[in-house]
């Protein structure tokens, strides 16, 4: 599995392989509409000059989220987890074994670290993963990548497996 052949779902970004978030599309457009509609109807029967800022409320909010939504990488160094404002990375070397869990109502790519290496300093999900107590040292959110689980694991478990084809990742910018 080179760069090249890489699952459809793993997206290359601006050089780097991103799994990147979904966007809660079924949330979001409803509320925008009723939004939009009250903002309509602010203006037309007030003329009220509060009714172009609920217009643009939604608006705004569609963008940032289009533009902010959380990504996991693979990178040369390891996984990359961008949240903003934050990035975590976990190393390769770090990580003994990647599994699938569920954490409270959350669906979470967890991994456990190898015997004698001390945590990254930001672990995602690892709260969530003690208070449930499962065997696991942190994760990432697999419920929100726009993946199907099944494939998510196999690549990131490909990769850890494999080193010679992290060699042809891009390098981590974090």
């Amino acid at each position: 599995m080179s760069t090249a052949s890489a699952p459809r779902v793993l997206r290359r970004r601006r050089g780097r392989l991103v799994f990147p978030a979904r966007r809660p599309a079924a949330l979001v457009v409803p509320f925008a509409v009723v939004t939009e509609v009250a903002g309509c109807i602010m203006i037309l029967t007030e003329g009220s000059s509060i009714g172009w800022f609920v217009c643009a409320a939604p608006v705004v909010t569609l963008l940032l989220t289009a533009v902010q939504r959380p990504t996991l990488e693979l990178t040369q160094e390891g996984v990359v987890q961008r949240q903003y404002p934050f990035a975590s990375l976990t190393r390769w070397e770090a990580i003994d074994h990647f599994g699938l869990t569920r954490a409270g109502n959350r669906r979470i790519l967890a991994y456990r670290l190898a015997e004698g290496v001390a945590p990254p300093r930001r672990q995602p999900a690892a709260a969530m993963l003690r208070a449930t107590e499962q065997p696991f040292d942190g994760g990432y959110f697999s419920d929100s990548i726009a993946a199907p689980e099944d494939q998510l694991l196999a690549t990131v478990t490909e990769y850890l497996r494999h080193p010679e084809r992290r060699a042809e990742l891009p390098r981590a910018k974090t």
